[in-house]
């Protein structure tokens, strides 16, 4: 079974936030199916139900509503597909998605997280630019390719800035 969402904590919290994402999966309908350690502090992959887009975007309507805010889920970040972490792999699986999700008349920018890899951050994401037909837009882009690179998978999506969830911005906003 792949993973579909990545979850940032604390460091030596994600036993902590591995049961607040099964109660946050209570909370908004979505089975939390299954989280697992990627061996790198403070980073979670999980399985949950339907898509991992709506599961964020409904974990950011309870926050927002006050209704429940994480303690130990610091970011979640929805994965549309994962691939091996093969350069060619992951242009592919990019190239796929920005074609389906971002519209000609769209701007994007690549948002990389890497980590246990070798490869340079900006020769990936030169290489695997190449792959999206559109124009470039670093500081308000309408979609962001989300990469999250591990030694043997990665993670991609193509979503929208606020389609990606961070405690940081959720507490500012509330403020």
């Amino acid at each position: 079974m792949s993973w579909n969402l990545v979850v940032a904590t604390g460091w030596r919290l994600e036993r902590l936030c591995m049961e607040e994402l099964y109660r946050i999966g209570d909370i908004v309908g979505r089975k939390v199916e299954e989280v697992w350690f990627t061996g790198f502090d403070g980073l979670l992959t999980a399985k949950v139900e339907g898509d991992p887009v709506e599961f964020v975007k409904m974990l950011i309507d309870v926050v927002n509503s006050g209704y429940y805010i994480p303690r130990f889920v610091l970011r979640a970040t929805p994965i549309m597909a994962v691939v091996k972490s093969d350069l060619d792999e992951i242009q592919r699986a990019v190239g796929e998605l920005a074609g389906r999700l971002i519209a000609p008349e769209e701007t994007f920018k690549i948002e990389l997280k890497k980590r246990g890899v070798k490869f340079d951050r900006v020769s990936v994401i030169e290489y695997v630019a190449k792959a999206v037909n559109r124009k470039v837009d670093l500081t308000k882009p309408d979609k962001v390719v989300w990469i999250e690179m591990f030694p043997s998978r990665t993670g991609v999506s193509v979503i929208r800035e606020s389609e990606n969830f961070s405690l940081m911005r959720a507490r500012s906003a509330h403020e």
